[in-house]
C-alpha cells in the first residue's frame, strides 16, 4: 500500500483528493497540509511513497518544497496546479505527474495506475547467461570494470545509477530498471523506487514506528525501504511479514 500525503492550502482539493485515495485499495493518506513549513516537515518525518503537492501553498512554492527535500526523500511527486504554464517546471525536478485543476477522478486513478505499474516487480528473471558479473564505469580517459559481487547497493538517479562499493562510489550511465533487468535477481532485491540492494551485505533490518522501513548495510550505510517493495525483500531475507 502506497503511503500518501496530500499538501493543498484549499480544503475542498485537499477532501477532493483524500477522498478518492481513501477508496483505493493501493494508498492511504497518512497526512495533510496547507503550508509550506509543516508540509515540510510531514514529509520529512512521514516519508511519503507519493505527494500530491500543490504548486502554490501558503508559505511559498511546492515547487520550491520538492527542490529543497528531493535529496532527503524519495517519492513520487504528483504536481497540482490550476495553472499550466507550471507543467515543465513540474517536470524538470522528475514529477512523477501533473495534475491541471478542475481534474477529474479518473486522472487519480491514471496516476496510481501508472505508480503501480513502475513499481511492479519484474516478473521474468534474466537468464543465467545475460546476468553481468561486471560493469564498465567510464570516466574521463579509462574505463574501470565493476565486479557486481562487490556492489553494495545501487541509487538511481535521472538516467545514471549510483553504485556503493567498499569505500566508494561509481557514477555509471544507465536507468535503475535497465540495471535491474541484469543483475543476479537471487543476490540483488529492489528495496525502493529508487534503490536496489545486495542481500549479501545487508546486516540489520530495522523499524521505525512499528515499521520495517531501512535497511543497515556493512558498511553503515542505511537504505530506505519503499512500502510497496517490502513483501518482496522480507521474502528474499527469509523474515516473516508478521
Amino acid at each position: 500500500m502506497y503511503r500518501c500525503i496530500v499538501i493543498d492550502d484549499e480544503a475542498l482539493a485537499r477532501e477532493r483528493i483524500t477522498h478518492y485515495l481513501s477508496q483505493s485499495s493501493l494508498c492511504e493518506v497518512v497526512a495533510q497540509a496547507s503550508n509550506y513549513a509543516s508540509a515540510k516537515q510531514l514529509i520529512l518525518e512521514q516519508q511519503p511513497d507519493i505527494c500530491f503537492l500543490d504548486i502554490q501553498i501558503i508559505g511559498g512554492s511546492g515547487v520550491e518544497l520538492a527542490k529543497e527535500l528531493k535529496n532527503c526523500v524519495s517519492c513520487h511527486w504528483v504536481f497540482t496546479t490550476a495553472y499550466s504554464e507550471h507543467a515543465l517546471t513540474a517536470f524538470e525536478l522528475d514529477a512523477t505527474d501533473y495534475l491541471l485543476k478542475p481534474f477529474e477522478d479518473s486522472r487519480i486513478a491514471q496516476v496510481i495506475a501508472k505508480i503501480h505499474k513502475a513499481n511492479k516487480p519484474v516478473l521474468s528473471a534474466p537468464s543465467a547467461s545475460k546476468v553481468r558479473r561486471q560493469l564498465p564505469v567510464k570516466s574521463v580517459g579509462s574505463v574501470t570494470f565493476i565486479n557486481t559481487q562487490d556492489i553494495m547497493w545501487v541509487k538511481g538517479s535521472a538516467n545514471y545509477v549510483e553504485l556503493y562499493c567498499e569505500g566508494k562510489m561509481h557514477l555509471h550511465r544507465e536507468t535503475l530498471s535497465a540495471l535491474e533487468q541484469t543483475l543476479d535477481p537471487k543476490q540483488f532485491i529492489r528495496v525502493h523506487r529508487s534503490a536496489i540492494v545486495n542481500i549479501e551485505y545487508v546486516r540489520s533490518l530495522n523499524s521505525e514506528l512499528g515499521r520495517f522501513s531501512l535497511l543497515q548495510l556493512d558498511n553503515g550505510e542505511e537504505v530506505k525501504i519503499g512500502q510497496s517493495y517490502k513483501a518482496q525483500l522480507l521474502s528474499a531475507l527469509g523474515v516473516d511479514a508478521d
